[in-house]
This record gives structure tokens, sequence and C-alpha cells, in this order.
């Protein structure tokens, strides 16, 4: 009887660890997920703010102006310029970075970023300030690589 007992209590006993087990293991899900919702959240506020830059008028001009005509651009305007572009590329490929973390629902939204980094680096200003910032490797070879990629089907598409 006594070993009965001690059966069931045993099994009792793995089956509270069992449980216990489970909940972590959903709490830690749930956890996780709102980890990826944060950084989701962290990543869209970025491109909100990089997007209101240009809110500035004065300042949205100077980037007209330099998607035309980087050369045209005075120096502190081509600094600033590069710096606005710069932080694009990051922005953006912040998206990549978070991609497997995009809500159900927001089908098309990889491409929606890619084709947006597209149209900020394809610009005859843009191209001109890319073939100087290029060489000074300022960014990883991943990013160098993929703003290369964009560059290179813009060209292509335009030739046909």
């Amino acid at each position: 009887m006594l070993s009965h007992i001690a059966d069931i209590a045993d099994l009792v006993a793995a089956t509270a660890v069992v449980a216990s087990l489970v909940f972590v293991a959903l709490e830690i899900r749930q956890s996780n997920r709102q980890s990826r919702l944060a950084n989701w959240r962290d990543v869209l506020a970025g491109l909100n703010t990089f997007k209101a830059a240009t809110n500035d008028l004065a300042f949205a001009d100077m980037v007209a102006r330099g998607h035309a005509d980087y050369a045209g651009l005075a120096p502190h305007e081509r600094l600033s310029f590069g710096l606005y572009l710069e932080q694009g590329i990051h922005m953006y490929g912040n998206f990549n970075k978070h991609a497997e973390m995009i809500p159900p629902g927001y089908d098309g939204l990889s491409d929606a970023i890619e084709n947006s980094l597209s149209e900020l680096l394809t610009t005859p200003g843009a191209r001109a300030w890319w073939a100087e910032a290029r060489v000074k490797r300022r960014m990883m070879d991943a990013t160098t690589a993929r703003v290369d990629r964009i560059l290179a089907a813009a060209s292509k598409a335009e030739r046909f």
C-alpha cells in the first residue's frame, strides 16, 4: 500500500514538473513575442523620425537639391545630405534585421521597404554621394553589398 502511495506521489510530482515546464515555456514564448513587438515598434518609430526630418522645409529643400545635384551643394550641405542618406540606409537596414518579426497582415512590407530604400538611393545625387562614400568604407560589407545590388538593379532597369 505504501509503495502505491509512493508511486502515485511520484506521478503527481512528475505531472507537476511537466506542468511547470509547460507554463515556463509559454511564459518565455509570450515574453519573446512582446520583445519582438517592442523591437518592431522601435524600428517603426525610427523610420518615422527619419522621414520626419524632411518636415523642416529648409532641410527638405536641401535634400531635394542634393538628390538632383550632389556636387551643386555647399560643403556643409553635402555633409548633411550624406549623413541623411547614411541614416536612411541604416534605418531601412533595420527592417532587414527584424523582417522575421513583421506582424501578420503586413504582407508586402519587405518589398515596400526595399522600394523605399531604392528610391532614396537611385537619384543622381545619391549615386554621386555613394561613389564618394563607398570608398570610405564606413559601412559593414553586407550593407555596402546591399546598396551596390540596389544601384545595379536600378541601372539595369533603366537600360530596358
